[in-house]
């Protein structure tokens, strides 16, 4: 995980940069990387120094648990396993639908 991150990180594309060479350059906000094996979600912003995580072994996927939502609009911090902080939510409705 450590070193995905890092070859992530490296080629990530600082906040703020313009290059007239290249307009169309985004900014990175978020990187992530995948545990398949011990299935955990680990993702970083931007704007934080620290990488949170959800265990999907927490997770209860069954179809009668509410839909949850992490809050992350409001600048909000969150530190290690963030599964927890989630809250129940209205399902995304897809537009057209």
């Amino acid at each position: 995980m450590a070193t995905a991150f890092s070859v992530i990180r490296n080629c990530s594309v600082p906040i703020g940069i313009a290059t007239a060479e290249q307009p169309n350059i985004s900014t990175t906000r978020w990187r992530s990387v995948s545990d398949h094996k011990n299935l955990v979600y680990y993702f970083e912003t931007a704007l934080t120094p620290n990488v949170i995580w959800v265990s999907f072994k927490d997770v209860d996927f069954g179809a009668k648990t509410p839909v949850k939502k992490l809050a992350l609009a409001k600048g909000e911090i969150y530190v290690g396993n963030a599964y927890k902080s989630f809250v129940a939510t209205k399902a995304f409705k897809f537009m057209g639908l």
